[in-house]
């Protein structure tokens, strides 16, 4: 491993990443900390700029280089993998450019905390502790079983990063499914762990719990500091590594988790619709169709947040803590048995994922003589003909769904139409700016002769400081007014579109 305050030893060090993003076919997003920050296109501050991501499976190949030359001071990567980098390329490094957003992630590879120690100009309990004072104390807290065993614990220059490693309930040797209902109850655990080290007088970062966070790279130097970031990695008396899974965690720590898993049907028909194709008659909407189907999904999904809230649905009548009545076990599984057959899901499947939420209810289902069992609900609405409407309105009311509670567990669909309408009001404002992009586009197009790239609109874009000035969107709006169409045809697209009209 590296030490601490050593700028001879070679500074990167990817068995630390390598061990941290267990699933090669994710990916890896970079960033830097610039020594002086600077004002972004929207007048706000930038401390800190992105350097690209790469696979997990290639960084032995690629990161070397890349570190040398970019990240070696105040370096940072992420925690968790993601399903890809974004759709268009880094200026400085060429590669996928980093796509740090929690809805983009694919595997959640450990919880973690950040402590400030080290600050001697701060009076916080805690705060002028060297890290290795703090790191003792950290390992005491887990000696007395207060913590778990940390999986790793780094000294950051000045503070101290602790990480206890997720793997998966099934197949153990990667990290678990960044999963929506996963990431609630992981943010809750990373509030946990902060909550009980700042009892304990070592002073955690209180908003360093969220998903996309970084950490300063393995081997960079710490600029301030001076030092270099140093990980160990601790092992049990037998040599093996602390890993968890992310239900385990929350045992320790009180969270309440869910047992529903839904299949992987309706998860692909609940993920956001990615970079829109060309299609062949634009103004029409070939994807409409799909509507019922991520309608179904969305609500699917969001009945397991509200499962694992309410800790298990309850008999029909009896309160949650909140004050909300239950509606009942078997309309519930039976409202759950509609969304998923709506999303594409098989009887098959629907049944496995209703058997997992029976199992959670509070008691399990079923308990009396009277309830129908599983096979039944699922045969009831798979043969029922065509699926009846279910109002958004009445499954609030009967699911006990507040504007508070919506926005706590950020539900997609089962959300009073109040919610619904905040996350709405920002639509017009989109609407007019992809008007003024298809209004500038064409312009473009006028002075370029009818011959240009994404590439080059997306320039022009960034020149006039226009809000998603990048190749991807460039070629969307090129697409919407009809010029890759008409170019492929060996014309120019005639002046139809209503936004530049």
């Amino acid at each position: 491993m590296i030490e601490r305050g050593d700028r001879e030893t070679p500074a990167l060090d990817i068995s630390v990443i390598l061990y941290t993003h267990r699933d090669p076919d994710g990916w890896v997003s970079f960033v830097r900390k610039l020594e002086k920050p600077r004002i972004g296109k929207d007048g706000k501050e930038r401390q800190f700029e992105n350097v690209g991501a790469i696979r997990t499976g290639e960084l032995p190949e690629l990161l070397p280089g890349i570190f040398d030359e970019f990240l070696t001071v105040d370096g940072y990567f992420t925690v968790h993998g993601f399903w890809r980098g974004a759709p268009w390329n880094n200026a400085l490094t060429g590669l996928p450019d980093a796509w740090r957003k929690e809805k983009y992630l694919s595997r959640l590879n450990a919880c973690y905390a950040d402590i400030d120690c080290g600050r001697t100009e701060n009076d916080e309990p805690g705060a002028t502790l060297t890290s290795l004072e703090a790191q003792y104390r950290v390992e005491l807290l887990a000696h007395d079983g207060i913590l778990p065993q940390p999986s790793m614990i780094a000294h950051s220059g000045r503070g101290l990063y602790t990480l206890w490693l997720l793997r998966d309930e099934r197949n153990p040797a990667i990290p678990p499914k960044a999963w929506e209902e996963f990431i609630q109850p992981y943010k809750e655990i990373n509030r946990a762990i902060i909550e009980r080290l700042r009892a304990h007088e070592l002073p955690a970062d209180i908003g360093a719990h969220d998903a996309a966070r970084v950490l300063r790279l393995p081997g960079s130097i710490h600029r301030k500091a001076g030092k270099r970031v140093a990980f160990n990695i601790r092992f049990d008396e037998t040599g093996r590594g602390f890993f968890y899974t992310l239900r385990e965690m929350a045992a320790f720590f009180g969270v309440l988790t869910t047992r529903a898993e839904l299949p992987p049907v309706t998860r692909a028909a609940a993920i956001p619709p990615g970079p829109r194709r060309m299609i062949k008659k634009h103004g029409s909407a070939p994807a409409r169709a799909h509507g019922p189907q991520r309608l179904g999904a969305l609500r699917a999904s969001d009945l397991i947040l509200i499962e694992r809230k309410r800790n298990g649905f309850l008999e029909k009548g009896k309160a949650y803590p909140d004050g909300t009545l239950s509606y009942g076990r078997r309309r519930t599984l039976g409202i759950f048995a509609s969304c998923l057959r709506a999303s594409g899901a098989t009887p098959a499947a629907t049944g496995e994922a209703l058997r997992a939420m029976a199992g959670n209810m509070r008691p399990p289902y079923p308990s009396k003589p009277d309830d129908p069992p599983i096979e039944e609900i699922v045969r009831s609405v798979f043969d029922g003909g065509r699926l009846p409407l279910l109002r958004t309105d009445f499954l609030c009311k009967n699911l006990g769904v507040t504007p508070e509670l919506a926005r706590e567990l950020n539900l997609q669909s089962i959300r009073p139409r109040d919610v619904a309408l905040e996350a709405d009001r920002a639509r017009p404002l989109q609407s007019e700016l992809i008007k003024k992009r298809h209004k500038i586009a064409w312009e473009f197009l006028e002075k370029s002769g009818w011959h240009t790239t994404a590439r080059k609109l997306a320039k022009y874009y960034s020149l006039l400081n226009i809000p998603g000035a990048n190749p991807q969107t460039a070629n969307m709006d090129l697409n919407a007014i009809g010029y890759n169409t008409a170019r492929a045809a060996g014309g120019r697209p005639r002046k139809t579109y209503k936004s530049v009209k």
